[in-house]
């Protein structure tokens, strides 16, 4: 692969991983950085997701058991 298929490839694997175009102020990143960037950003995206998931479900701790089932239904676990 070349660098401009490189450099594209970074910067769709960005794009993806952003949801949206990246900034314009990320085209002084050369394709090596632009996919570390890219492989971090979708880490901690998984990592935050995982946190929020299990903070969802230990709240449920506190919710009386006959309504968890309702409640896990509305929060979408």
């Amino acid at each position: 692969m070349d660098r401009s298929n490189t450099r594209s490839a970074a910067l769709g694997e960005l794009e993806a991983a952003l949801e949206r175009q990246p900034p314009a102020g990320l085209d002084a990143l050369d394709a090596a950085e632009l996919g570390k960037l890219a492989r971090l950003l979708s880490e901690a995206k998984r990592t935050q997701k995982a946190q929020v998931d299990a903070a969802l479900t230990e709240s449920l701790s506190h919710v009386p058991l006959l309504l968890r089932g309702a409640v896990r239904k509305i929060l979408d676990l």
